[in-house]
């Protein structure tokens, strides 16, 4: 599909996410909102991030930092906050990031973006009272397929070398990861990707292997203990299967939460981020909290 094509994608996607959101009114007057924060100060809307915590938080809050999806094309940080507010108001402080879209850049310089914002997060722990030594990471559909990508970065110098893409040198002691996009390939509705995430510069480099497999970084990086959650519903629910799979392969700490069909309500992609006062939404959040809050009390 064309880069046109694409952009029609968007739009469709966007809307029903913006009629979606209009329809939410959460309580959020617990919590402190920073918003628009540039981690790369050059004016584009992709390099920007939101903080969220409790007002009665402190500085040895659990840090989450979360990628938000969209199919790598569509939507920036604004689309995953009713998620992030649920997290934040289980007593963690949450830095929300956007990067850039395809067809306007390629998946290469997204993954760029995503390091540049932990990079960010790195440098700035201080003064914006980040405690990044208890750190987690999570992301929903591309956003997860991103924090693979950025894990399997930090965790692999050769794979820098090879992305000719710095680490921020931050250890997330557990991930969290919401009907991954695995494959960037596609055979399916989300096939109009497939040829736009990469372009002239990429051709011939090493790192290209790595975008079209993405599965195929499981065995060469040193993932944290991952929590995932899918559904039969989930209209990429292959992958996250896939990525399952992989994980018991190469012998990662993992646990996968597979939803049958639901019996009141229809569990689609992504739902727990899309509808936050599903009760089955409200159980992954308490999942999420108890699969990091285990990893950091065994990590001691």
């Amino acid at each position: 599909m064309s880069k046109i094509g694409v952009c029609i994608w968007r739009h469709v996607f966007e809307s029903g996410d913006e009629k979606r959101i209009a329809q939410q009114h959460p309580d959020i007057s617990m919590l402190d909102l920073q918003k628009d924060i540039p981690y790369l100060d050059d004016g584009e809307r992709g390099h920007l991030l939101d903080i969220y915590r409790r007002k009665d938080g402190n500085d040895s809050d659990p840090l989450m930092i979360n990628i938000h999806g969209g199919g790598l094309f569509a939507s920036y940080k604004e689309v995953n906050a009713h998620f992030n507010y649920e997290i934040a108001k289980r007593g963690y402080t949450v830095v929300s990031i956007s990067y850039r879209r395809i067809p306007e850049t390629t998946l290469r310089h997204q993954i760029g973006d995503v390091m540049h914002a932990l990079c960010w997060v790195k440098g700035h722990a201080e003064e914006y009272h980040l405690n990044i030594n208890d750190l987690y990471l999570s992301g929903d559909s591309a956003g997860a397929l991103l924090s693979l990508f950025a894990l399997s970065l930090e965790t692999n110098t050769a794979l820098q070398s090879i992305f000719r893409i710095q680490g921020s040198g931050l250890h997330f002691k557990a991930a969290a990861m919401i009907s991954i996009m695995l494959d960037t390939q596609r055979k399916d509705l989300m096939m109009a990707i497939s040829n736009v995430i990469t372009d002239k510069e990429d051709k011939g480099k090493t790192y290209v292997r790595f975008l079209k497999d993405p599965g195929s970084l499981v065995k060469e990086a040193k993932l944290p203990p991952i929590i995932q959650f899918t559904s039969e519903e989930d209209l990429i629910h292959k992958d996250s299967l896939k990525f399952e799979a992989l994980l018991t392969q190469y012998g990662v700490p993992h646990e996968i939460h597979d939803r049958p069909k639901g019996e009141e309500r229809e569990l689609v992609h992504v739902y727990s981020v899309m509808y936050p006062d599903y009760p089955e939404s409200q159980e992954v959040y308490a999942l999420i909290d108890a699969f990091f809050r285990k990893e950091a009390h065994d990590g001691k």
